[in-house]
């Protein structure tokens, strides 16, 4: 899920729904729930 507005409403959606509707009526990406849970989770890619 994804955390997107318009400057007036914010909701969350899913990736797909966003892509196929929300961005073609000006929404934009506040947060990428998906990336910030993979952050919470300890889940960051690891670099050797």
């Amino acid at each position: 899920m994804i955390k997107i507005t318009n400057g007036v409403f914010t909701t969350e959606v899913t990736k797909g729904a966003y892509d196929r509707f929300y961005a073609k009526q000006g929404f934009e990406v506040v947060t990428d729930n998906d990336e910030q849970e993979d952050e919470d989770n300890g889940e960051d890619e690891i670099e050797y």
